[in-house]
């Protein structure tokens, strides 16, 4: 994998990380009661629009590395019409303009239950965003990612770390929600915690089938398969079992303390990473 990759790495997990927050807060918001507040409104990453605009912001600034000149990325706005990447650059924008309008209106009324309409719109860019982040990198002459591999890759970690995030938030008082609704968000992140573990393998397998034409890149032996067993190991063992105890939070109260989330957290976000480096490091091309 290229150095310049890194920042594809960086670009792909904050960007979908942002899109998460936004997707799981746009729940709360439809299934909490009008009557109370949903989450913190005022100055600070205790904020959910506020951190997830800084990752899109921060996200956006890392996609710059990438290229050779960053002071031509408005040219890539050119190619609308045919080209995949010039529609994200177009929708990170309007993305980004969404969350600072729902950031400014829930600063101003300090009340974010009349937010839902202008909340869902900032989720429906966030998911444009979602699925033109996929178009770019399901292209048929890299047989790696041009599979149901990638789809499920950026949204499960999307999903993950915005229910994670949340799920912090709420513990620590930054975001009131029924009981019922926690509890059917630690359901949904154990159940995506499983479909990464599950697809993950299943991807392995297609990878190692695959003749790449190259001895160097060769996926069942060797620094990447290394990768591949520390990443399930880190699931397995660390954030399956904790997101499963998070289930029985009412008679393992220690499990729904800040402490248990932020070691998931740490364990969720490594074998994140470790996920999005094998994903970059597993292309190759066919043809020219």
């Amino acid at each position: 994998m290229a150095k310049r990759d890194w920042s594809l790495v960086f670009f792909t997990i904050l960007a979908q990380w942002s899109i998460g927050i936004i997707l799981c807060l746009t729940l709360l918001l439809v299934f909490s009661p009008d009557s109370s507040p949903v989450y913190k409104t005022g100055p600070g990453l205790k904020n959910p629009v506020l951190l997830a605009l800084v990752f899109i912001g921060t996200a956006t600034l890392s996609s710059l590395l990438h290229l050779g000149k960053p002071i031509n990325a408005p040219k890539a706005l050119n190619n609308l019409k045919g080209s995949w990447l010039s529609r994200e650059i177009l929708t990170i924008g309007i993305f980004s303009i969404s969350l600072g309008i729902v950031l400014v209106l829930a600063w101003k009324s300090a009340y974010s239950g009349n937010l839902s309409l202008p909340l869902a719109l900032s989720a429906v860019f966030g998911l444009a965003l979602l699925w033109m982040m996929i178009r770019i990198y399901t292209m048929p002459t890299i047989p790696p990612w041009n599979s149901w591999y990638t789809p499920v890759s950026f949204i499960s970690t999307a999903l993950c770390l915005g229910l994670l995030t949340l799920l912090y938030l709420q513990s620590t008082g930054y975001v009131i929600a029924t009981e019922q609704i926690i509890r059917h968000f630690r359901i949904f992140l154990a159940a995506i915690l499983l479909l990464e573990i599950v697809s993950a393998l299943a991807h392995q397998s297609r990878l190692v089938k695959m003749d790449t034409g190259m001895n160097n890149l060769v996926f069942d032996t060797g620094m990447f398969y290394r990768m591949f067993l520390v990443r399930i190991a880190i699931l397995i063992i660390g954030c399956l079992p904790i997101a499963f105890l998070l289930l029985n939070a009412d008679w393992l109260p220690a499990y729904n303390h800040p402490l248990s989330l932020s070691l998931l957290f740490i364990l969720v976000i490594s074998q994140e990473l470790i996920g999005r480096l094998l994903f970059y490091s597993s292309y190759f091309r066919l043809g020219v």
